[in-house]
């Protein structure tokens, strides 16, 4: 039979909202199937009831099994193999309709017990919650009236709790990864023992069971002893990697653990994780709300929970971290996560070997979290410079208003069909992840480079020299998007060429735009041909 849909047993403890969401679709299937076993459930008990109304039960079971591959189960619902026996199963039922009697002892063993021991047994389960009790008794620690017996009373209500239900949803996703195997089980063993009480109250003799049948129950039968021996396989691998992850874990429950046995990776250029965030609630008020972050390239993301996907907080390319005092919480910052922040703010993530470029400049980033009057001193390297007009010595400069779309790496730039393909990509993520926030800037296009230039604080944001600029066009139908293809060389650890295309929005034609720096492009040649004629006439 296809492989069995199961939920990831190691990411119970980071408790993420995809995690959430994908235990969501599970219990979801979880209810479908228990709604369609009472269905069922309810057709073979008039089998056993009701002798006299044989035939009309077991037409009823046979119309029930013919609707199973109309079902919207959320997972596993297009099994073929599945609908496919279950079809055939449906026609043998259906001749067997005519039949008076059935043998109520084999009915009641063969056919009534497995799926009365599926309903009454394994589609019990509940989850439960300790842990936000717990974690939020925590969150609500005073820094300025710390109390340490409190502290570690707290802390160990974390642990503790923590541990609980990391155990407890550990054996609860398990549970639900074992209903996939027992629901084709429950759903198989009920009708097989049906089949084989039917064979055997007539002896083989009935004209409406033939050895095509009979071999038929026989293949079901080895079937779903594969599926037994697959499910008790799983479980035993499934309990022995919870116990596994329990002891690897252990130390992650204290929610302040120490530098010396788990050391802090400064060298992360991703991050995921839950965070406070303060809001005002008043004039002079304000609270704390827990949320889920993570990082994203070079924005910032958020997520709440039961939401499909994050949503963009804000773009933290060129920020800066700083760690602030907060009288009724800990570890405050503001703006950006602490460590890792600084590695994407200068934009480590787009080289090939991130982590190991976030090692060289850990030392600087631990230095930007650390506040001091010389704060301000320190993070002067990083700012771009400032420019308050745009004038310079090129014979062209043309300023247009663009909205950044994303980038990507490419590999081939023979034609404009990779821009296409660039753009189609970017607004698809840009679709599916819910991000519809642009950052406006003044696109400066001049016969040296081209500038991206905050439109309010005249900041640089990003400089292209023009001679790195391969190709430009416009979209085909949507004039308003553009991009262009760049070629930086030694832009990777070994030296080797990068080759990045940049997607804008604009409120112009971007085909004026593409003409635009071609005609940049064209008179940089001419100058540069003046220069190479005139130094050989000297």
């Amino acid at each position: 039979m296809p492989g069995i849909d199961k939920l990831p047993i190691e990411e119970t403890l980071e408790d993420s909202p995809q995690t959430r969401s994908l235990l969501g679709v599970f219990e979801e299937d979880t209810a479908a199937t228990s709604s369609y076993f009472s269905q069922l459930f309810r057709a073979m008990q008039r089998i056993y009831d009701a002798q006299n109304e044989l035939s009309a039960a077991t037409h009823l079971t046979s119309r029930l099994l013919k609707d199973y591959e109309k079902q919207r189960f959320p997972l596993g619902g297009d099994d073929e193999v599945m609908s496919s026996t279950l079809q055939q199963f449906a026609k043998v039922i259906d001749e067997l309709s005519s039949c008076h009697a059935v043998l109520s002892t084999q009915l009641a063993d063969a056919m009534m017990f497995p799926i009365t021991q599926f309903q009454e047994r394994d589609l019990r389960g509940r989850r439960q919650q300790y842990h936000d009790t717990a974690i939020n008794r925590y969150s609500r620690l005073s820094k300025r009236k710390e109390n340490e017996k409190v502290k570690n009373e707290v802390m160990e209500d974390v642990y503790t709790s923590r541990k609980k239900q990391h155990e407890t949803i550990m054996h609860y996703f398990a549970s639900l990864n074992m209903l996939q195997y027992k629901k084709k089980m429950a759903l198989l063993e009920p009708l097989l023992g049906y089949m084989q009480a039917q064979i055997s109250f007539f002896k083989l003799g009935s004209e409406n069971l033939t050895q095509q049948w009979e071999e038929f129950l026989t293949n079901i039968g080895t079937s779903v002893q594969n599926v037994r021996r697959e499910m008790d396989s799983d479980a035993e691998a499934t309990e022995q990697a919870i116990q596994d992850m329990k002891a690897a874990s252990d130390p992650l429950y204290m929610p302040d653990p120490d530098p010396n046995q788990i050391p802090v990776n400064r060298n992360l250029t991703r991050k995921a994780g839950y965070l406070n965030t303060r809001y005002k609630t008043g004039l002079v008020s304000s609270a704390w709300d827990r949320q889920y972050f993570f990082t994203q390239g070079g924005n910032l993301m958020s997520q709440s929970r039961g939401d499909v996907a994050g949503g963009l907080v804000m773009d933290i390319d060129n920020c800066s971290v700083m760690a602030v005092d907060c009288d009724d919480r800990r570890f405050c910052f503001q703006i950006t996560w602490i460590a890792t922040i600084n590695n994407i703010s200068k934009r480590i993530y787009l080289s090939e070997n991130p982590e190991e470029i976030a090692a060289r400049v850990n030392q600087s980033a631990l230095e930007a979290v650390t506040p001091s009057p010389s704060f301000q001193q320190r993070h002067e390297s990083f700012r771009p410079n400032r420019v308050s007009h745009v004038v310079s010595d090129s014979i062209l400069h043309q300023l247009f208003i663009v909205r950044f779309l994303g980038s990507m790496e490419v590999k081939a730039t023979e034609s404009a069909d990779v821009i296409y393909e660039t753009m189609r990509q970017i607004l698809a993520a840009r679709a599916i992840h819910n991000i519809f926030r642009m950052t406006e800037s003044h696109l400066l296009v001049t016969c040296e480079c081209l500038k991206l230039v905050d439109p309010q604080t005249q900041v640089t944001r990003l400089r292209f020299p023009l001679s790195s600029v391969v190709l430009c066009a416009s979209h085909r139908e949507n004039k308003r998007l553009f991009g262009f293809v760049l070629t930086t060389a030694g832009g990777r650890e070994d030296g080797r060429p990068v080759t990045v295309c940049y997607v804008f929005e604009s409120n112009n034609d971007g085909e004026k735009i593409c003409d635009s720096v071609g005609l940049a492009k064209q008179i940089a040649l001419h100058s540069e041909m003046v220069r190479l004629i005139s130094n050989d006439s000297i």
